[in-house]
C-alpha cells in the first residue's frame, strides 16, 4: 500500500492545510494579520530610522508574513520573551554601510567582500530594527534586552517570519528585511491578541487551577564527566540511550512518567503515571 490510507479524497496533499496541535483553540491565525495591520498603520517607522541614522530614503513596498522561508536568519538574539531572528539583503546593508561612512553608491554596483565592519553594521541594524518592530507590536514595550545567541547544538523553531520589502530611492533597488519569531514570542503575541483573561468568580483555591503551567518532557539523559563536556566540538556525536519511561516535570519537579509514540510525524505522550514524592 502506498500513500496515506487515512485520506479518502482526490485533493493533492500539498493543497491540504496542516493543523498544528499547539495552535488549535488559540489566536495564532491572527498574528500575521496583526503584523500587517500594524505595519500599514505605521509604514514609515523603519524608513524614518534609516533616513535619520544613515541618510537613506527607503519606502515600504510590501509586507508578507509566512510560516516557513528557505532563508536562515543572519543573526539570532535571545530576549526575555523568546528568540528573535534578523536578516537583511546585502544590497541594503551595503548601502547603509557606505552612507554611514560617507561613501557614494552607484546603481547596480557589485558589493565588496564581507568585512568585519559589515558584520558589525548588520548586528547594529538587527538590534535597532527589532526594537522598532517590537515597540510597534507591543504598544511601546520591547522584547527586552537582546543578547546574541550563538549555539550550534540548539535548533530554533520559527513560528512566523515577517518580510518587509523596501524600495531605495537612491539606487532604485528593492531589498528585504526579515524578522523571525520563535514559539515563545508567538505565544506572547497570542496572549496580547486574546485580550485580558476572564474574571473568575470562584474561590481562590479554584482560581489557582486555571493558572497556566509549562510541562517539560525529558526524553533522554546522560551523565558524563565534565572534561568530556568541555571537550565537545562542532559536529561531535554524543551517544544517548532513550529512557524507558519519560519524566514529565513542572519547574524541574517530577510530576508524571509516561511513554512517547509517533503518529503522522507527530510525537504524543501517553500512559501517564504519578510520581510519588516524599
Amino acid at each position: 500500500m502506498t500513500g496515506n490510507s487515512k485520506v479518502h479524497h482526490g485533493v493533492p496533499a500539498e493543497s491540504l492545510t496542516v493543523l498544528k496541535p499547539q495552535k488549535l483553540g488559540r489566536h495564532y491565525h491572527r498574528i500575521p494579520q496583526y503584523i500587517r495591520e500594524i505595519t500599514h498603520k505605521h509604514p514609515r517607522l523603519v524608513g524614518d530610522y534609516f533616513l535619520r541614522n544613515y541618510r537613506i530614503n527607503i519606502e515600504l513596498n510590501r509586507i508578507d508574513v509566512q510560516e516557513k522561508v528557505s532563508r536562515a536568519p543572519d543573526c539570532i538574539y535571545r530576549s526575555p520573551l523568546g528568540k528573535v531572528g534578523f536578516a537583511i539583503d546585502r544590497a541594503l546593508l551595503t548601502e547603509a554601510l557606505e552612507c554611514y561612512y560617507g561613501g557614494t553608491l552607484v546603481a547596480n554596483q557589485n558589493p565588496p567582500p564581507i568585512s568585519t565592519s559589515e558584520q558589525r553594521m548588520r548586528n547594529r541594524l538587527g538590534r535597532d530594527v527589532i526594537d522598532i518592530f517590537a515597540r510597534s507590536l507591543l504598544s511601546g514595550s520591547t522584547f527586552g534586552a537582546l543578547e546574541r545567541f550563538e549555539n550550534d547544538y540548539e535548533e530554533t523553531v520559527w513560528e512566523y517570519i515577517a518580510e518587509f520589502e523596501y524600495l531605495s530611492h537612491l539606487t532604485g533597488a528593492k531589498s528585504s528585511i526579515l524578522i523571525y519569531l520563535d514559539t515563545h514570542l508567538a505565544d506572547e503575541l497570542t496572549l496580547l491578541l486574546a485580550g485580558p483573561p476572564p474574571r473568575l468568580n470562584a474561590s481562590p483555591a479554584d482560581n489557582i487551577k486555571h493558572l497556566p503551567v509549562r510541562l517539560d518532557c525529558v526524553i533522554a539523559a546522560a551523565q558524563v564527566p565534565l572534561a568530556q563536556v568541555l571537550g565537545l566540538e562542532l559536529n561531535d556525536i554524543l551517544m544517548l540511550r532513550p529512557l524507558d519511561r519519560y519524566d514529565v516535570r513542572i519547574n524541574g519537579q517530577k510530576l508524571f512518567r509516561g511513554t512517547v509514540f509517533e503518529e503522522d510525524g507527530g510525537l504524543f505522550l501517553t500512559s501517564l503515571e504519578s510520581v510519588k514524592t516524599q
